[in-house]
C-alpha cells in the first residue's frame, strides 16, 4: 500500500473497518520502540470503539513490499539486564494480548518479509491474506540466536502445528506464498496489486457475521490455549539465551553484516 502520510503508523477509516499501515518503509517497516507503543495504545482504544467492526493490518510500501521485516535491533542491543530484557518481553506481549482480545475480526494483510515480532502481529490475527512477494517466519537461529516466549511458541503451534512450527525455527528460513498456503494458516493468495482490495473485501463480508459468535469464538479458543500454558515456566529459558554471548555475537554480527560465530554459551 502507497502511503503519502507521515508517521510510522498510519490509521484509516472505510465504513466500520479500522485499517492500521505500518509506514516506515526505508526499513521494511520494522518495529520500533515508538511504534510497538503506538500500536498498543490504538489496540486498547479500539476495544473500547463501538463503531469499528473489524481491523486490518498491512504495511507501506517502498522500493519493496514488506508488511513488517521484524523489531528495530537497536532495541535489542541497548538491553543489557534480566529486568530489561524481560522488560523486553512484557512490552512486546502486551502488544499481542491487546490486539488478541478485540472483540471484532482482525485481518493481516501480507505483502513481502513478515518476520519476527511481524510475523507473531500476524499470528495473532484470525485472518491472514498475501500476496505472491509475502515471505513469512523467524530467522532467528540464523540472526540472533534468542528464542521466543512459551507463549508465542504456542501461538505458532496452534496455527502451524508443531512439525511446520520446528521446521520454520530450524531451518531459519521464511517460508514463501505457496509454503504459506500449503501450511492451511493463511486464507487467499492474491496478485500483488490486490491485496488491498482482497482485505477490504475479506473485512466487509466478516462485519456482516454475528459479531457475538465471532467474539465468542476467539474468547473460547484463547482461554483453551492458555489453560494449556497455565503451567509452563519460560523465564529460565528466555534468560539464559539473551545472557548468552551467542546472543550478544548474533546482534552484533547482525548490525555488522556478517555471518555470527556461534559457541553455544
Amino acid at each position: 500500500m502507497k502511503i503519502e502520510e507521515s508517521g510510522e503508523i498510519v490509521r484509516l477509516r472505510r465504513g466500520s473497518v479500522e485499517w492500521i499501515i505500518f509506514n516506515r518503509p526505508h526499513a521494511l517497516n520494522a518495529m520500533s520502540p515508538a511504534m510497538e507503543e503506538t500500536l498498543t495504545h490504538i489496540f486498547q482504544e479500539l476495544a473500547h470503539d463501538a463503531s469499528v467492526k473489524a481491523l486490518v493490518l498491512t504495511g507501506s510500501t517502498g522500493k519493496r513490499p514488506s508488511f513488517m521485516a521484524g523489531a528495530d535491533f537497536g532495541t535489542l542491543e541497548d538491553a543489557k539486564t534480566t529486568a530489561e530484557f524481560l522488560e523486553l518481553e512484557a512490552h512486546s506481549e502486551t502488544l499481542i494480548r491487546s490486539l488478541e482480545a478485540l472483540t471484532f475480526p482482525t485481518i493481516a494483510a501480507i505483502a513481502g518479509p513478515c518476520v519476527g515480532g511481524g510475523a507473531l502481529i500476524a499470528a495473532a490475527c484470525d485472518v491472514r491474506l498475501i500476496s505472491r512477494s509475502a515471505r513469512y517466519g523467524f530467522p532467528i537461529a540464523r540472526t540472533v540466536g534468542n528464542c521466543l516466549s512459551a507463549l508465542n511458541y504456542q501461538r505458532l503451534v496452534d496455527l502451524f502445528g508443531t512439525a511446520v512450527t520446528k521446521e520454520m525455527v530450524f531451518s531459519a528460513r521464511l517460508l514463501d506464498a505457496p509454503a504459506l498456503m500449503a501450511s492451511g494458516a493463511f486464507r487467499e493468495l492474491v496478485d500483488e496489486d490486490a491485496l488491498e482490495a482482497a482485505a477490504e473485501r475479506v473485512a466487509e463480508h466478516l462485519v456482516q457475521l454475528a459479531p457475538l459468535t465471532l467474539w465468542a469464538t476467539k474468547t473460547i479458543l484463547r482461554r483453551l490455549r492458555d489453560v494449556k500454558l497455565a503451567s509452563v515456566d519460560d523465564e529460565d529459558v528466555l534468560l539464559h539465551c539473551y545472557h548468552s554471548a551467542d546472543f550478544r555475537e548474533g546482534v552484533a554480527a547482525f548490525q555488522q553484516k556478517r555471518s555470527p560465530l556461534w559457541k553455544g554459551l
